[in-house]
């Protein structure tokens, strides 16, 4: 296992200023926004956005996002296609590094605490692109973090089913205690 800073593992650079592109006689195109819908996925708005926007800007599979205000939620897209906002740090993993396994590192309490010692402002504190690059993580083999990453990820569906089984028993009760009142 080796320590690796971030920028020397990804491409990490913050999201585009999309009002500068901002342009009605163009086509609509997805913009992401710093929101989660019902399912835990980043919403999106679709937007009219000049084709002159540059291409790095469109998420590509596999991008890990960072808010960089606080919370500063982690989040890893497994869609391509949508422009990336400023409201975000984009980081764009070189090859041998396993977005999964990246994306659960960097949302793990120890980062997170990291990440709350380069806070800066006042009212809304914000994180710095350039000392995000700075952060080390430790990066086991490329093998490795497949191993781990597929196994994280399934742990998470795990607990997602089993939070989807308890709205639904909660709903089935609620119902009933409804339907006997």
């Amino acid at each position: 296992m080796t320590k690796e800073k971030l920028e020397d593992i990804a491409e990490i650079f913050s999201g585009v200023h999309i009002f500068r592109f901002m342009d009605e006689s163009s086509g609509l195109k997805p913009v992401l926004r710093n929101k989660l819908d019902e399912n835990n996925n980043l919403e999106f708005e679709n937007e009219h956005i000049s084709d002159k926007i540059d291409l790095k800007y469109y998420s590509k599979k596999g991008d890990i996002l960072i808010s960089l205000s606080e919370p500063n939620t982690v989040y890893k897209l497994n869609r391509k296609g949508f422009i990336i906002t400023m409201y975000f740090a984009i980081i764009r993993l070189k090859e041998n590094c396993d977005p999964s396994f990246v994306f659960h590192v960097l949302s793990s309490e120890n980062f997170h605490k990291k990440l709350y010692k380069l806070l800066e402002g006042g009212a809304l504190k914000v994180i710095k692109v350039s000392d995000l690059k700075d952060l080390t993580i430790n990066l086991p083999s490329y093998e490795k973090q497949k191993q781990y990453g597929e196994f994280f990820d399934l742990i998470d569906k795990k607990i997602s089913l089993k939070e989807k089984s308890i709205k639904k028993d909660n709903d089935y009760k609620k119902s009933i205690i409804e339907k006997c009142f």
